[in-house]
């Protein structure tokens, strides 16, 4: 029987479970592109993804439910929904896999009515839920070994269909040993594969985000390098120039850098172009859709869009403001930095990307030219 059993629903099992994991990974790449930060490593515990993982494993728990409902058999999905609970409770959270476990119960009054069955379904996975709360919360504590948790988690499979054949539970019944043993040992290969699939994922997913981080983010002020910038402006100078619409921009420039770095050093111009990053990423915040970017060695600009022209120029006397105001110290000695910035706003005139940028440019070298620690904001012809 059990040879029988191996040949046919454990390989079965083994590719709807490879299946139900690739589906939701392929639905949540096409989330984290949007919502999740190059480098920011996945936490599915919170957020959209939290929110979108639970709706699927609660639709999922419906889905075998019903199918149960129309095979007229549970014994064939209690792996499935034991594991999908065990595995929710780890990457989801309580929050989220109570959310499954009161979809999985609803479902199964919805279908079954009120009986034995049902109230027995229920104490197992209540059961179980309470079982796996308090493993997750050790193994969080203790930082518990993916193999030691894999072990654990068979330990706690076994323990059903131990329980499950001593005491001939109604929605599995009538159950043999022999049948038993076969449902625990396609539990311990499931689990062992689901894990092995999860974690496999887990780490190429975090993998990808460095990779992404790197390729995008300039490592030293943490902004977008100039790769992001030319993606953006060019994305943002279409829907704008078509629409008509105030885009502005804030070329910067660090004031003697190169001067800086060679009478202090590279780690000092390192720390002065890290404090100034942070603080134009910080000061940018208050407009949500602006993007700030270091596009050269102590360059750096903003896109504003939405943005016009004279809040723009304001924006730019502010952020100059605050730089010159920021102490930073090497050697126990203070730095006066300062910054020459040019401003300008995207012009009908403007019949390519390139000639708003070189705008914006020019009125950067213009106040370089004046001294610096200069703003020069366009008044051309908008």
């Amino acid at each position: 029987m059990i040879n029988a059993w191996f040949q046919q629903p454990l390989i079965t099992d083994i590719f709807v479970m490879l299946g139900v994991v690739l589906l939701n990974q392929l639905l949540l790449r096409g989330i984290m592109n949007f919502t999740i930060n190059a480098g920011q490593k996945i936490d599915y515990s919170v957020g959209i993804l939290n929110v979108v993982s639970v709706g699927y494993f609660a639709v999922l728990a419906i889905y075998f439910q019903y199918l149960g409902y129309d095979l007229q058999s549970d014994v064939a999905l209690v792996n499935f929904r034991i594991l999908i609970l065990i595995y929710t409770m780890i990457y989801l959270g309580r929050r989220g896999s109570a959310v499954v476990v009161l979809a999985d119960c609803a479902s199964r009054a919805a279908f079954y009515g009120l009986t034995l069955n049902t109230y027995e379904s229920w104490t197992t996975e209540v059961t179980v839920w309470l079982i796996m709360a308090l493993i997750a919360t050790i193994a969080k504590r203790i930082h518990l070994h993916l193999l030691t948790l894999v072990m654990v988690i068979n330990c706690v499979g076994g323990g059903f269909w131990l329980l499950a054949y001593f005491l001939q539970l109604r929605r599995v019944a009538p159950l043999s040993g022999e049948a038993a043993l076969g449902h625990f040992v396609s539990f311990i290969i499931l689990n062992g594969l689901l894990a092995y699939v999860l974690r496999a994922l887990d780490n190429e997913n975090n993998h990808l985000s460095a990779i992404t981080y790197e390729a995008t983010y300039d490592p030293l002020t943490r902004l977008q390098n100039y790769g992001m910038f030319d993606k953006h402006y060019e994305e943002l100078f279409k829907q704008y120039h078509l629409r008509n619409a105030p885009l502005s921009m804030i070329a910067i420039d660090i004031d003697w850098f190169k001067s800086l770095n060679d009478q202090y050093g590279h780690l000092a111009g390192n720390q002065v172009l890290a404090t100034i990053g942070r603080l134009l990423d910080k000061e940018t915040a208050v407009y949500p859709a602006a993007t700030c970017y270091r596009v050269g060695g102590e360059e750096f600009n903003i896109l504003l869009p939405g943005v016009a022209l004279i809040d723009a120029g304001n924006f730019a006397r502010h952020l100059q403001e605050e730089i010159a105001a920021t102490v930073i110290r090497v050697d126990d000695q203070p730095l006066a930095i300062t910054v020459s910035v040019g401003v300008a706003q995207l012009s009908l005139a403007d019949a390519t990307a390139s000639d708003f940028y070189e705008r914006t440019d020019r009125m950067l070298y213009q106040s370089k030219g004046k001294g610096r620690n200069q703003i020069t904001v366009d008044t051309g012809e908008q």
